[in-house]
């Protein structure tokens, strides 16, 4: 019986602090049902981030952000990696622990379906959901209780979500090439060049020489700071030293 009433707390707690509801709430001891959620999650998001030859840094950002909102002590953030590089590994089947996870948590409920989400957003942190992820989650969602129209609509509000993003991500990149006066083609050296240039025109420390009103030297703080990020986000980009 007292398992049964931890068991129930642990899942009340833990799918509040994923799903946002409360996320500071404490997690009691979850026992058999902790450690298999926290094996099946790592798991398989170390098999998926490696799917394709190649674990981004984004994806081990995207892990260590699960791990906080599942509010894992240092010792269950070690477990937790420990988990996802043995998922990475080509020989680790991941599919016995989900189908246990299953058992723990029951089909169709409200953690299996957080579970399944944060699975799917994790295949698109490098953009797209590539046909083998694809099958693997889509076995993923039917050991969990979720059809094919189910795991497809998931995918289809975590596509709209990516593509979003991407788009906000291009707008802004936009923008910075326009604060520095240059167009996207422009060859890298030409990018410095023009920050040293617009700098120049508007740096604070230039302009009090000009006797300007205080008004006019905040605006020029303001365009020299829009220079600077503009910089630094077409040097990202491009992946060429500030």
């Amino acid at each position: 019986m007292l398992a049964l009433i931890l068991n129930r707390n642990y899942k009340r707690a833990i799918t509040s602090r994923l799903n946002g509801s409360n996320p500071h709430a404490v997690v009691p001891d979850g026992g058999r049902t902790q450690q298999l959620l926290q094996m099946a999650m790592f798991a398989v998001m170390g098999k998926v981030a490696k799917m394709d030859g190649r674990v981004t840094n984004a994806e081990v950002k995207y892990a260590s952000t699960i791990m906080q909102l599942m509010g894992l002590s240092s010792i269950g953030r070690q477990q937790a990696i420990n988990y996802f590089d043995q998922g990475k590994q080509a020989n680790t089947d991941v599919v016995p622990c989900v189908a246990d996870l299953a058992n723990c948590i029951g089909k169709n409920s409200a953690l299996a379906n957080l579970f399944l989400k944060i699975q799917i957003r994790n295949a698109f942190v490098k953009g797209e959901l590539r046909l083998k992820e694809k099958v693997l989650l889509r076995d993923v969602a039917e050991m969990l209780g979720f059809d094919k129209s189910a795991f497809l609509a998931m995918c289809n509000e975590m596509q709209g979500h990516a593509d979003t993003k991407q788009s906000k991500a291009r707008n802004f990149l936009h923008n910075a090439y326009k604060v520095l006066h240059l167009e996207p083609d422009v060859e890298d050296g030409e990018i410095r060049r023009a920050y040293l240039r617009m700098m120049s025109r508007y740096h604070p420390d230039k302009l009090v020489r000009d006797n300007l009103t205080e008004e006019s030297l905040k605006q020029a703080q303001e365009k020299s700071m829009a220079i600077r990020t503009a910089y630094e986000t077409v040097c990202g980009f491009r992946k060429i030293r500030a």
